[in-house]
């Protein structure tokens, strides 16, 4: 996983299933994968803490958020 710095609000990072159809298994919403982003969300015992969203775009053209490293590719 990419490191980037605490002062940036968020970075675009590599996934191996970009811009191929997947299946969200928690909520069983498919669509293809448009980006996955790191966020800073903030400090804990002076370590940063991110976390990653997946952004998938449904076939109705509308966009929901998902778990990155749940999603399961078509």
């Amino acid at each position: 996983m990419r490191q980037i710095p605490t002062n940036e609000a968020f970075g675009h990072v590599d996934h191996p299933h970009l811009r191929r159809q997947v299946r969200d298994p928690r909520s069983d919403r498919e669509g293809e994968l448009m980006a996955v982003v790191e966020e800073y969300v903030g400090t804990v015992a002076g370590a940063p803490q991110h976390t990653r969203t997946a952004f998938v775009r449904a076939p109705n053209g509308l966009e929901f958020t998902a778990a990155p490293d749940t999603l399961v590719r078509l």
